[in-house]
């Protein structure tokens, strides 16, 4: 019988809450410990796909997500200038990958692991913030600012991108965050979009809209039953554009607590600007203008650089998440390596008989994610390159390769459903752990030290 090992997880968001459903499910005791004095109440729409799904239908989640998932049937990509660039199907997506991929607003999507991992008897702290990380001779420790000590047989920092935690991994310097762009995340109204011939069909259709144009691009779609539109602007920055002062401090945290002046009010003329002076079509000028100023927040975005490594000298102290490879969300990717990063994890520790066995699942986790995660974060910044075009012969080309990609024949189907990203949707965490479980750890190994319970 594999030995329960007594895990902390330092982080209550969506990656903190997924591993600890993985690893309690595997017969670990799991305290989580959340800065936060409650689960958020915010946010905006994330993206679920196979990748992620796969993990979340091993947890006997999949059904629960389903039910709060906003529905959608395509997703239509158009140029600035309206030009349809692609149409791809979610029903593509199920018959190319498995699974249909799900779109969840944020809280929702934390607060359902959350109830997920309370039912697995996880201890979740709110208002517990760690001020101190140990690593000695007895086992990794925490002390909290209260001047409490927790002791672990390993802990997990899944903190965010300005984590306690990777600092003391990095051996006590941290990394420098890489400002990526500028996004307004607003909520329109449905009774303003109904006012609009122009805008009307955009709403009452089960659909994601993006628009791609120079330096800048949406991502919208309509929410809460078709009670709203939500729509994302991001703009990036350029050599004759810079991202303001104000934004170079940047982090696509969502915790409010951590950074109070990530997530501020918004300035809708700065969205109207934009689409005006990069000529977007009439919808968009048209849908721009109803944002109301309350309903216009701004988010600045950020990513980490590739880490030197994601695992404390001693193999007891973890990094996962937005902690260890925050990404830009152009792929729409930063949740899903989360999801994937305890799925593995969790692999990993049930392959480990003893505490002198953790060092060893800590280490295979890191080999098994961390180049594909850097991968995936490399894929997101050309993604965001790839939507930003401002005319050219590299821009006539991209929408050429769309064109054609837009022919009926046998690839077809592979092609709505984002085929070129295979390597990422159709990537089975389970299988990919255990090529290199089956090769770090041979049957018939012996035991070692016993698990701190």
């Amino acid at each position: 019988m594999a030995p329960k090992f007594h895990i902390l997880i330092i982080g209550g968001g969506i990656g903190g809450f997924a591993c600890a459903v993985g690893l309690a499910r595997r017969g670990h005791v799991v305290t989580v410990l959340e800065r936060s004095a409650s689960l958020q109440t915010w946010g905006g729409d994330l993206l679920i796909s196979s990748n992620a799904l796969r993990v979340i239908e091993s947890y006997e989640l999949l059904g629960r997500f389903q039910e709060v998932a906003e529905k959608w049937e395509r997703h239509a990509i158009f140029r600035h200038d309206g030009v349809v660039l692609d149409v791809l199907s979610n029903a593509a997506n199920e018959k190319v990958f498995g699974y249909e991929m799900l779109s969840v607003r944020r809280q929702v999507y934390q607060r359902v692991l959350y109830e997920g991992a309370v039912e697995q008897g996880v201890k979740v702290r709110f208002g517990c913030r760690v001020e101190k990380i140990d690593d000695s001779e007895k086992g990794p420790s925490v002390t909290l600012s209260t001047g409490e000590t927790l002791s672990a047989d390993l802990i997990v920092g899944a903190d965010g991108i300005k984590s306690t935690t990777r600092p003391f991994i990095l051996g006590g310097r941290d990394v420098k965050l890489q400002p990526n762009s500028t996004c307004y995340q607003c909520t329109i109204p449905a009774s303003l979009m109904l006012s609009s011939p122009l805008t009307a069909p955009l709403i009452n259709e089960q659909a994601i809209h993006s628009w791609w144009g120079p330096n800048t691009h949406w991502i919208c779609g309509p929410k809460s039953n078709g009670q709203s539109y939500d729509a994302s602007f991001f703009i990036h920055p350029t050599a004759s554009s810079p991202l303001p002062a104000s934004h170079v401090s940047a982090s696509n945290s969502h915790d409010p607590g951590k950074d109070k002046d990530n997530d501020r009010r918004g300035d809708v003329w700065e969205v109207t600007n934009g689409v005006q002076k990069y000529g977007y079509e009439e919808r968009v000028q048209a849908f721009a203008k109803m944002i109301p100023h309350e309903n216009c927040t701004l988010w600045k975005v950020a990513q980490l650089p590739d880490l030197p490594t994601w695992v404390s000298e001693s193999g007891r102290i973890v990094l996962l998440g937005d902690a260890a490879h925050a990404m830009s969300p152009h792929l729409g990717q930063g949740a899903a390596m989360t999801i994937e990063d305890g799925g593995v994890l969790s692999e990993c520790l049930a392959h480990a008989s003893s505490l002198d066995d953790i060092p060893r699942a800590a280490k295979v986790y890191e080999k098994v994610q961390k180049k594909r995660t850097e991968k995936v974060k490399k894929a997101a910044d050309i993604s965001g390159v790839w939507k930003t075009m401002a005319g050219g012969p590299k821009q006539r080309r991209r929408d050429e390769g769309f064109m054609k990609r837009m022919e009926r024949g046998d690839k077809y189907e592979f092609w709505r459903a984002s085929g070129h990203l295979a390597w990422i949707y159709g990537w089975d965490f389970k299988l990919e752990a255990g090529k290199e479980l089956d090769r770090v750890f041979p049957v018939g190994k012996g035991m070692g030290q016993k698990a701190r319970i």
